[in-house]
């Protein structure tokens, strides 16, 4: 087991000395640091350092540039790279550049000219939250494995979340405060299968169930609402907060060592509806079933996808724009690497089918060609 810092430790990927010893002197009296020179030195870098806990990268540098690095980041097959926070630093803060960011895979975009105390903050949060995610992780395996759930833990009824709800949706509405609802669904998916994922074991669900419930504040509410579904009420944090803190639950289910069958894999969609930034309309107050329902269908969209992550407004409307998954790297999964051939015949070689039945398709096109030729030789 690797040893953390003691403090949280950031990555600064940028070719300018200046603009590193700048980043560096603002925050290293919060966080430990190490420093690449370029995109490739920095994948270099999170490749053998696994105590990085947040990247900030220049988008222009040599070799390997920000959008290349991202690229390698959010594609790569370890879970920890792929699911780091990565902060763009920007000469400008356009709404272009920082769409074509976001879209990259960028968690945040900075100014180089960001005050310190907001840059510190930010880095912070994103550092407390992988943080978060790989304790609830870990604790979900230990959980799993050990097969012991805490009898002190029991989560409140649906009813009493229904009630509490309300009271903070009215408390919303009448002091002008945020509300968020999340429902969040679990499922198995099968990689040689296509189609809803099927019911996970019941003791997962009741782990996930009591981590939640020891994980979120005192004031906010959370109740098993489903065979394999939670719904979520906060009135205390704004939907920002709340879409992170639903995407590191679900990456932590998504990735957490559960089972053993490697063609099967844990999948967790968030359906996210926050009142009033993203679905409030002025002069309307909204009514408690109405956005169970809208949070309810969305966390359906994100399952009938197999896709873990959260599904708020903008991903429900991708979703209706295009039969396919929207391109937004809170929601879409990652692509993996294809073996090549002779990778595929040594698995089988090795005893291996189980890594090979994913790639049949692959194995028998490249294939083809051979099977045919011995084919016609033999009828020579």
């Amino acid at each position: 087991m690797t040893d953390l810092p003691a403090k949280p430790r950031v990555l600064i990927a940028d070719d300018s000395r200046i603009v590193r010893a700048t980043l560096i002197k603002r925050i290293e009296g919060m966080f430990e640091f190490r420093e690449a020179l370029d995109g490739e030195e920095a994948w270099q870098t999170l490749l053998i350092d696994p105590t990085i806990r947040v990247v900030i990268t220049d988008l222009t540098m040599p070799k390997l540039d920000g959008y290349g690095l991202l690229a390698r980041i959010r594609q790569s097959k370890i879970s920890r790279i792929r699911n780091l926070p990565v902060v763009v630093v920007s000469g400008s803060d356009e709404a272009e550049e920082r769409d074509r960011a976001k879209a990259a895979g960028a968690t945040d975009l900075i100014t180089k000219g960001i005050g310190t105390a907001q840059l510190l903050s930010r880095l912070d949060i994103l550092a407390k939250l992988v943080n978060t995610q790989r304790e609830f992780e870990s604790s979900l395996e230990a959980m799993v494995q050990q097969g012991v759930l805490d009898p002190s833990i029991v989560l409140p009824a649906p009813e009493q979340l229904t009630a509490l709800a309300e009271t903070m949706l009215d408390n919303a509405v009448k002091y002008h405060k945020n509300f968020v609802m999340l429902h969040v669904c679990v499922g198995l998916k099968h990689a040689g299968l296509e189609g809803y994922p099927a019911t996970p074991p019941g003791f997962v669900v009741n782990a996930l169930g009591q981590l939640l419930q020891s994980t979120i504040r005192q004031t906010d509410c959370v109740a098993r609402t489903g065979e394999a579904e939670f719904t979520l009420a906060t009135g205390t944090i704004h939907s920002d907060s709340a879409r992170n803190f639903a995407q590191r639950v679900c990456h932590a289910v998504a990735n957490a060592n559960l089972i053993k069958d490697e063609r099967i894999a844990f999948v967790a969609s968030c359906g996210m509806v926050a009142w009033p930034e993203s679905d409030g309309h002025a002069g309307v107050s909204p009514l408690l079933p109405d956005l169970r329902a809208i949070a309810k269908r969305r966390a359906a969209l994100g399952m009938d996808h197999a896709l873990s992550g959260v599904v708020g407004r903008e991903e429900e409307e991708a979703f209706k724009r295009s039969s396919e998954a929207p391109i937004a790297p809170a929601l879409v999964e990652q692509p993996q690497e294809t073996p090549d051939l002779a990778t595929l015949l040594q698995w089988l070689k090795d005893g291996k089918q189980d890594q090979v039945l994913p790639h049949l398709g692959k194995l028998s096109a490249e294939l083809q060609p051979l099977v045919e030729l011995m084919r016609q030789q033999g009828q020579r």
